[in-house]
């Protein structure tokens, strides 16, 4: 565990991946770290064009 907060401190942070999660038609969307696995950013949303 104190290897991967080593990891995320010194990490640059250069790739990134987006990724969604959803609960019928709210979703969380998160932007993780490729090479450490952080959460850089994350946000939480409506997405009316699941509906169809």
């Amino acid at each position: 565990m104190a290897l991967l907060g080593l990891r995320q401190l010194f990490c640059d942070h250069e790739e990134s991946f987006a990724y969604r999660k959803y609960d019928d038609f709210d979703f969380v969307e998160y932007c993780r770290c490729r090479r450490c696995g952080k959460v850089l950013k994350s946000f939480k949303g409506f997405d009316e064009d699941v509906r169809g």
